[in-house]
């Protein structure tokens, strides 16, 4: 289940992207461009696409340092001959230039322990515990602003579910198209975590 769970959250940052994109969310998309590229062996028939993406995703929203973390993979001989050629030169100067310069992510609370880690950072850093990944944004849910898709029941932000649905009018997710209206805070959302981990147990 892990594994699968891991598989799931890779694949669906990936989709996220274009959703991202549309949403004038350029941080939000270089960063799950980042989760896919750091596991960029899961995807061994799209290596360069996807890291050539990423360099130039994450240097469009200011991410100058992630940018040339991926660009200088890119510069590998094995690699380099594969960039396409619309590329190339400008990916050749991001290494050449190289430019450190990035804003620190913005953090959020563990839903688990509290503590404050990175927003696209699932595995809190303290307790060790994964926190629930967002459908519509790929960050952490919070308790706050937890919910869930009326559609599929996978989490999210409300918060950010109700802007991708303003934007696309159906769950990135699983498709089904809902109201604004229908995505609500949970009132308990851990004690729903839970029922929703044995239902799940029960299943297997």
């Amino acid at each position: 289940p892990d594994e699968l769970t891991t598989s799931l959250v890779l694949l669906h940052s990936y989709v996220l992207v274009k959703v991202l994109v549309k949403l004038g969310d350029h941080v939000g998309a270089a960063r799950m461009l980042h989760r896919v590229a750091k596991k960029i062996d899961k995807f061994p028939a799209h290596v360069v696409p996807i890291l050539t993406s990423t360099v130039i995703e994450c240097q469009r929203a200011g991410l100058k340092r992630t940018a040339l973390e991926h660009a200088t993979t890119l510069m590998k001989p094995e690699l380099r001959a594969r960039i396409a050629d619309a590329y190339k030169r400008k990916i050749e100067t991001i290494v050449r230039k190289p430019d450190k310069s990035e804003e620190a992510e913005s953090t959020s609370a563990c839903v688990h322990c509290d503590a404050r880690g990175p927003e696209t950072e699932l595995r809190c850093g303290a307790c060790g515990k994964d926190n629930p990944f967002c459908i519509a944004s790929g960050k952490r849910v919070t308790r706050e602003d937890w919910a869930r898709c009326p559609g599929c029941a996978f989490d999210c932000r409300a918060s950010e579910m109700v802007r991708v649905l303003a934007k696309e009018g159906a769950c990135p997710m699983c498709g089904v198209r809902a109201s604004l209206s229908s995505i609500k805070v949970l009132d308990d959302p851990m004690r729903a975590a839970r029922e929703k981990a044995h239902a799940r147990a029960n299943e297997e």
